[in-house]
């Protein structure tokens, strides 16, 4: 006996198929939890590009009614908010500022920072809301004025007091962003590979870069001057 294949949707099979494999093969980067008036809800950053919101007691509760028959398996969580903020990973996510005129940032493979008004990402059921910020890593210019590969952006640091924001970068750089112009106001080099992380300090002006190749730590201050240069050993 044959199956009726008159509405059958080639198109459709292979989508389904793609998004299944997806799923099965997706990394989560980085999470953040949210700032008032939304406590409960953290951002998860995944190698599909998207940010996803969920609340904490949502999925308590959802855990709860699943029940657990066996070690593997796991629940499956819809995401009460989700954007596709990067072509390609998205690699960490950060808040800038608090309460819910707070920015979610986001930066990834595509060599971008990408900023949404909390309130409007957590309100909305869509998943393309528009970012209120984009600032685009730069391009180096090489022999007859040809452009380098967009580098991407590995992580996000956020300083508000001073309304900076900083990012490490593919090009072995960490920047300085002013989140007011969007522009470029400081570069820190000093690195041969790509930075994985970084973290800023702003009681002590200082910055502090990490680069995973080489074990270097590079700590420097919000006025370019390097403090100190070490790498990181095994106990």
């Amino acid at each position: 006996m044959y199956g009726d294949a008159t509405n059958w949707n080639e198109d459709e099979y292979r989508e389904s198929i793609l998004k299944e494999r997806e799923i099965q093969t997706r990394t989560v980067f980085r999470t953040a939890w949210a700032p008032n008036p939304n406590p409960d809800a953290f951002v998860v950053a995944s190698s599909d590009g998207t940010l996803a919101f969920h609340s904490m007691s949502s999925l308590v509760s959802q855990s709860a009614a699943f029940g657990y028959s066996k070690g593997e398996d796991f629940m499956v969580a819809v995401p009460e908010g989700m954007v596709r903020a990067h072509e390609g990973p998205a690699y960490d996510v950060k808040f800038y500022g608090e309460d819910e005129d707070a920015l979610l940032l986001s930066c990834g493979d595509d060599g971008r920072v990408r900023g949404w008004k909390w309130r409007d990402f957590a309100d909305s059921t869509e998943n393309h809301v528009k970012p209120l910020l984009e600032l685009t890593n730069p391009q180096h210019k090489g022999p007859w004025g040809a452009l380098s590969p967009m580098p991407e952006i590995n992580a996000i640091s956020v300083d508000p007091q001073s309304g900076s924001v900083y990012t490490a970068a593919g090009d072995s750089c960490a920047y300085c962003w002013d989140m007011e112009s969007g522009k470029i106001k400081m570069i820190f080099k000093g690195h041969s590979d790509y930075l994985h992380c970084l973290v800023s300090r702003s009681s002590a002006s200082q910055v502090v870069a990490v680069g995973g190749y080489g074990g270097l730590v590079d700590v420097i201050s919000q006025f370019g001057s390097h403090l100190c240069t070490f790498r990181s050993s095994s106990l």
